[in-house]
């Protein structure tokens, strides 16, 4: 089993650390709090939070230990670096010769290549959004939409005059069919890519209210000097509100449950 422990001042900075330490996402991992901590009384009998992080995510659970896993990313960046270097240390003066019909057969692969990968993500972005759209409609709401991708993620964008169906209460449904058509697009794509489920540019909306709402929640918690337990939401919305309030002074965050019960804490820090 691949899993790795990890400490910090607190649970969310050890799992800040961890995910770092070996370039997954949240929902990748099985996250066991060993140790939530001790601040002490000024600096004594103080214990950082420990925490064990336990890969769920079948695709990496091929790696034989957590160094192999580790350095999966290192080594494709060290090969990239290589057929960079390879490209750009030539010869101060190149002439016509030098030039060999390798040289072109290589490059015309990789042009090639990079073509085909480009028109299989295309491919892969459009079955995703045939197969989200056909759950809808199955619901027997009328809805259209496109695809945009953007590095390792596909946006899709939808459109329909029951919005709000699709969305649900606090944006539930929506959540949930952007978990199932990652599920289906992981069906055919290798590595990490993510997909993002909008419609009528809810995600913005939703965006602001979150941050708000950590505002507001991070003045409650530092008039009442208690910690404040919000709802369980997915850990891209726990990400905007850590985001909205770390920088306000004497204020932390962290996580705590499980996945999909998982839910934020702002905690006042003396």
């Amino acid at each position: 089993m691949l899993k790795s422990r990890y400490e910090g001042q607190s649970v969310e900075q050890a799992l800040q650390q961890g995910l770092e330490d070996l370039n997954v996402q949240e929902k990748q991992v099985r996250i066991d709090v060993i140790n939530e901590g001790r601040k002490g009384v000024f600096g004594f009998m103080k214990q950082d939070a420990q925490i064990e992080l336990t890969v769920i995510d079948p695709e990496l659970k091929q790696f034989e230990s957590i160094e192999a896993l580790k350095e999966r990313h290192q080594e494709a960046q060290s090969e990239n670096i290589n057929n960079v270097n390879s490209k750009t240390e030539a010869p101060a003066q190149v002439t016509k010769q030098e030039t060999t019909q390798d040289d072109i057969q290589t490059e015309d692969e990789e042009n090639q290549q990079r073509l085909q990968k480009k028109d299989s993500l295309n491919e892969v972005a459009n079955r995703t959004l045939e197969y989200v759209l056909n759950i809808i409609k199955e619901m027997d709401i009328d809805v259209d939409g496109s695809y945009e991708i953007k590095s390792n993620t596909i946006y899709i964008n939808m459109t329909s005059s029951k919005a709000a169906f699709i969305i649900g209460k606090r944006g539930q449904i929506l959540n949930a069919l952007q978990v199932v058509g990652q599920n289906y697009m992981h069906q055919f794509v290798k590595g990490y890519y993510s997909l993002i489920l909008d419609i009528e540019s809810y995600r913005e909306k939703r965006k602001e209210t979150l941050e708000q709402l950590a505002q507001n929640m991070a003045k409650k918690a530092i008039q009442t000097k208690r910690p404040v337990k919000l709802e369980p939401m997915p850990n891209f919305e726990r990400k905007i509100m850590h985001q909205a309030v770390s920088k306000i002074e004497n204020i932390e965050t962290y996580s705590e449950g499980r996945e999909p019960h998982r839910y934020l804490v702002i905690k006042y820090k003396v």
